[in-house]
């Protein structure tokens, strides 16, 4: 039976954080309990087990998650490198579906591949679960993804929205001879950026920024071409 009480600070409504005491009591095969400042807050079944928290990125969703239509307060949190109780270290893909934990199921999404928008998930950070802006975690079995030696923490805290990046390239599933245009890169968008240039399969990758300052690391990531937005806007019509 593991058994963890400790300290959050939770994200309320109002932009604001709140300081909350937290206990996980449960196993991985039975599942977890978890309760705030003595009252209960989730119940979850089997699949899960506990690590340790490192390093968390901050995501534009956790900075507008007061807009999102999950509810608050809830340790937010979800770009998270974390270590086990022999010190090895996970990234997590967030969304806890019966695949990702490992049980029986008869969820026609997961079957169908669409495990990440299974109707009966919970998402580290997100939606219920407990994220990586507190001290522990509590991650779906199958979505611990161990880290090489050979890549540090502050590397690896990019994994999670790198493979939403990458997501997203592959679902595009670019030709050779393509022009794909990246709007606005900044944090995600220089990830995509980078994961178009990873492929490199005779297709052209366009950057196009409003502020000229990102230019050299549109380029730096992997950009043929950067366009500023106000110096070329009619040569960009139509050319995508």
């Amino acid at each position: 039976m593991i058994d963890l009480t400790y300290e959050a600070l939770d994200y309320r409504r109002d932009r604001t954080f709140v300081r909350a005491g937290y206990r996980v009591r449960g196993s991985t095969e039975r599942g977890f309990e978890v309760v705030r400042d003595g009252a209960p807050l989730l119940s979850l079944g089997p699949g899960f087990r506990p690590l340790r928290v490192m390093r968390c990125g901050v995501c534009s969703t956790d900075l507008a998650r007061h807009l999102l239509p999950f509810d608050l307060p809830q340790v937010i949190g979800h770009e998270v490198v974390a270590v086990d109780e022999g010190g090895r270290r996970f990234v997590v893909e967030i969304n806890a579906s019966h695949l990702a934990r490992g049980v029986p199921h008869d969820c026609a999404i997961c079957r169908a591949g669409l495990a990440t928008h299974c109707p009966d998930r919970v998402t580290l950070g997100i939606d219920r679960l407990p994220g990586g802006f507190g001290p522990w975690i509590l991650a779906p079995v199958g979505a611990c993804v161990p880290v090489p030696d050979d890549i540090g923490d502050e590397d690896a805290v990019l994994v999670e929205p790198l493979a939403a990046a990458l997501q997203a390239v592959t679902t595009i599933a670019p030709r050779p001879g393509e022009r794909i245009a990246v709007l606005g890169p900044r944090r995600l968008g220089m990830l995509v950026v980078a994961s178009l240039a990873s492929l490199r399969g005779g297709f052209t990758i366009a950057a196009i920024v409003r502020d000229p300052d990102l230019a050299p690391l549109a380029r730096s990531c992997g950009a043929d071409e950067v366009h500023v937005v106000g110096d070329d806007d009619a040569a960009l019509e139509r050319q995508f």
